[in-house]
């Protein structure tokens, strides 16, 4: 179980690095791409399917 953690943890960590820390809070439904604000419609696909993170 620890190699999991591990592999958890470094994903977190570069995933972090990469969004410079800011925690996406939507997520769009239909492509599944993570949006950082409550669009009426996707700004990747333009489905308005964009849903809170749970």
């Amino acid at each position: 179980m620890s190699l999991f953690s591990d592999v958890g943890r470094k994903v977190e960590k570069t995933k972090q690095a990469l969004t410079d820390g800011k925690q996406e809070e939507y997520v769009c439904v239909s492509c599944e791409e993570l949006v950082d604000e409550d669009y009426e419609y996707c700004p990747h696909c333009g489905e308005e399917t964009v849903e809170p993170v749970t």
